[in-house]
């Protein structure tokens, strides 16, 4: 955690998040901790684009979707398969592995 969040919370201006997210109701907690995980992998794909020094348009042409779908991708309100995955890779000259940490 950055030194300056660090001292906002002991100084009181913040709240840490830990405390927050133990106040909401267990059933709102599992809907965050869900939609988290689209968050990980719409930041990873625009993390890749970006690195492959494209545009969404650009990747949209390669893949031959519409750049809308990537932008839904890419802000984690569209549910992502793995054929777009490694269409995605292909794409950027890369290849998908998978793997359960």
């Amino acid at each position: 955690m950055p030194i300056k969040i660090k001292k906002a919370i002991e100084r009181g201006d913040l709240i840490p998040y830990e405390k927050i997210f133990a106040s909401y109701p267990k059933e709102r907690q599992q809907r965050i901790l869900e939609g988290a995980r689209y968050l990980k992998a719409a930041m990873e794909v625009r993390r890749l684009r970006r690195k492959s020094k494209l545009s969404q348009a650009q990747l949209a042409r390669k893949m031959h979707v519409k750049r809308e779908f990537l932008s839904r991708i890419e802000s984690g309100k569209q549910n992502i398969t793995l054929e777009t995955l490694y269409r995605i890779a292909e794409a950027v000259g890369k290849e998908f592995k998978f793997s359960f940490k």
